[in-house]
């Protein structure tokens, strides 16, 4: 039997309704974020609540990670972007055991991947997003790392300096040659006319790629500014609109 998701948990217990649990669900589609963390960041259940109504539907213990102080041989074994975009943190190992404090332990797929990458059985533990906000910002350099510290690249403009040489003339003379004369484009060899039909290929690769990195970016920063408390989502959806 498949185990019953994180929001079904919550409506059988009786602190979350289909509505409420609907409102979290397009608010987690649209800023990228776990269900638990979207729960507690809308207040629509608190941070304590949440993990003492999963620790009893799962079965599971709870892990208060503030007072730890993890060694690097063991958060080390989670690399630091699968720590960050599932919000995990491993707190112990002992032989082959990989205790871990998981937002969602539900999540069956992440704790299969960890199971593979350390090749250790993992033991989940219930703990608060934001407290394992803290301890990633501690331990994996913050939930968006990666993602704050952003590089400007620009594209690589054609170089055109090494095309074959084409007549110049000063622009007024040019602007005094009669009107009944058409001006013919610069004749380009075959050679040079694939080279620069690479390079603007080439350039318009690095473009899309740029775009489509750039979006993500965006949406990350902009659920970065919700979580700090900079701006309300409702007001960045008005700005945007």
């Amino acid at each position: 039997m498949a185990r019953k998701k994180l929001g079904e948990m919550l409506i059988e217990a009786g602190v979350l309704d289909e509505a409420r649990l609907r409102s979290a669900l397009a608010d987690q589609r649209r800023w990228g974020r776990s269900l638990g963390k979207t729960l507690v960041e809308m207040r629509l259940i608190g941070e304590d609540e949440l993990v003492r109504v999963l620790g009893k539907q799962l079965g599971l213990p709870s892990i208060d990670l503030d007072k730890f102080l993890i060694p690097d041989s063991v958060t080390s074994l989670v690399p630091d972007e699968l720590a960050r975009q599932h919000q995990i943190v491993a707190f112990n190992a002992q032989m082959k055991f990989l205790d871990v404090a998981m937002v969602d332990p539900t999540n069956l797929g992440v704790i299969d991947e960890l199971r593979i990458r350390t090749q250790m059985n993992i033991r989940p533990y219930l703990c608060g997003p934001r407290m394992i906000e803290r301890a990633l910002a501690k331990y994996h350099g913050g939930t968006q790392r990666s993602d704050i510290a952003i590089s400007i690249e620009m594209p690589d403009v054609v170089d055109t300096s090494a095309q074959a040489p084409t007549e110049q003339r000063p622009i007024n003379e040019l602007s005094r040659r009669p009107p009944s004369r058409t001006m013919s484009p610069p004749v380009l060899s075959g050679q040079t006319r694939d080279d620069e039909i690479d390079a603007l290929q080439a350039r318009i690769s690095r473009l899309e790629a740029l775009v489509e990195r750039d979006e993500a970016v965006l949406r990350k920063l902009l659920a970065l500014l919700v979580d700090k408390g900079v701006a309300t989502r409702e007001e960045i959806v008005e700005r945007l609109s």
